[in-house]
């Protein structure tokens, strides 16, 4: 295993240590930036099929 390998293994080990002391706590929510986000994309593409189609 040569040096860039070793450091790889030791970052997804260092990110995997933070998921896990981070716990499930928000995994799944929602919060209204993604409500907001969801309500204008399904508003652009809506006025967008109906300016491409009409």
């Amino acid at each position: 295993m040569d040096g860039n390998e070793a450091r790889w293994l030791a970052e997804i080990e260092r990110r995997a240590a933070i998921y896990d002391a981070e716990g499930d706590t928000r995994e799944g929510r929602l919060v209204a930036a993604d409500y907001l986000g969801m309500a204008a994309l399904m508003l652009a593409l809506t006025v967008g099929f109906w300016m491409w189609a009409v």
